[in-house]
């Protein structure tokens, strides 16, 4: 079997062109799109075809453009995998990041698609081709609480994901110490005690404001406190996490293994949030997801974009034995679902990985061509 044809195609949806007028809380729903709105949500789509006729598909995140990604898979992965085995994907996954580790989101969607196709070829589901489930159902938390106005809204949205079944929900804080810890009131106050509240800061504080924000967390009885500082300075999560009495967790903006395997040497975490669409895929996850266990240090995979990546995540989350939790991310996106033609399987407050071959999903092509923006 060879590899035919490599193309990736950038996906947006618009928030004004579904909505009209975009509500605040959508255009900045956390401290790290302050200085760059979310107009509206990205994702990119991989399709590789072979010679004898199965085709397989991935995801590559969409932030903060798409065209660009797309532009790296077309334009560098493409020639590379050419003539290619797919099955041989350790062997493409070593030789894409040897010539393009400045780019792992690229790579992560084309990775992605080479699993899908190897699920295809030997008719069986990617937990079984990871090495077995080890679980049959994937925890999940509703996420975002975004930046609402006050805090009897983020309640209302708290009640809201709970009535959805949710076992947690993340609330996005960093406007303030004051601020946050009101909105962290509301939200507690509402919720049965059986609901994990999680906070997420998104890099917002310092070392100090981050210490004395966490023991106030912990007397509300939060359950994880999220990039409080700046993702690229480990030690500054390392001198918090030994000050606080709850989890600090990060890794959302990680590229490579290389990053988490600093994060980890800094002893800076307790639990880290590969992203499957930002991070190197499906191997990309595994390797990261390895190099933790050997810490014991847990793994909570990061979740936004198009369903495929949702699909791919919950797969590789039932054979990950250091896997506490996903992220369900409900932020209004119409690729979520769009895109794919299967239903995303939610029940029970918990996701479920495929039983069919590969990703067990298939492209909606309709909905593709709506959202193309190349």
């Amino acid at each position: 079997m060879k590899i035919t044809s490599v193309e990736a195609i950038p996906l947006f949806a618009s928030f004004a062109e579904a909505l009209g007028e975009v509500p605040p809380e959508l255009a900045v729903p956390a401290f790290s799109m302050r200085s760059n709105p979310l107009l509206g949500q990205g994702a990119v789509i991989v399709r590789i075809e072979t010679d004898v006729g199965l085709v397989g598909i991935g995801e590559a995140m969409g932030r903060p453009g798409p065209r660009g990604t797309a532009a790296h898979i077309n334009e560098v992965l493409a020639p590379m995998l050419l003539g290619a085995d797919p099955r041989h994907q350790q062997a493409l996954f070593t030789a894409m990041n040897e010539q393009m580790r400045f780019a792992p989101m690229g790579i992560s969607g084309v990775d992605m698609a080479l699993w899908d196709l190897r699920g295809k070829h030997y008719g069986d589901c990617l937990p079984n081709l990871l090495g077995g489930a080890v679980r049959d159902s994937i925890a999940c938390y509703a996420s975002p609480i975004p930046y609402l106005p006050r805090p009897a809204a983020s309640a209302s949205q708290a009640r809201e994901f709970a009535s959805q079944g949710f076992g947690a929900v993340k609330l996005k804080i960093g406007r303030g110490l004051s601020q946050d810890l009101a909105h962290v009131e509301a939200v507690s106050a509402v919720i049965d005690s059986d609901i994990n509240l999680l906070v997420d800061a998104n890099g917002a504080y310092t070392v100090s404001q981050s210490i004395a924000l966490a023991k106030e967390l912990a007397r509300l009885g939060v359950y994880w406190l999220e990039e409080p500082t700046h993702p690229e300075y480990p030690d500054d999560l390392a001198r918090i996490r030994r000050r606080v009495d709850l989890p600090v967790v990060s890794g959302e903006w990680l590229g490579s293994w290389f990053q988490f395997r600093d994060l980890l040497r800094a002893e800076a975490v307790d639990i880290i949030m590969p992203n499957i669409t930002r991070c190197g895929g499906i191997t990309g996850l595994l390797k990261i997801a390895d190099l933790a266990l050997l810490e014991n240090v847990l793994v909570a995979p990061h979740g936004v974009g198009a369903g495929l990546g949702i699909v791919a995540a919950v797969a590789a989350c039932a054979a990950l034995p250091n896997f506490l939790i996903y992220e369900y991310n409900q932020l209004f996106n119409p690729l979520r679902h769009a895109v794919i033609k299967e239903r995303i399987d939610f029940r029970g407050g918990a996701l479920y990985a495929s039983s069919e071959p590969g990703l067990g999903i298939s492209l909606n092509e309709a909905a593709v061509q709506r959202y193309r923006v190349d």
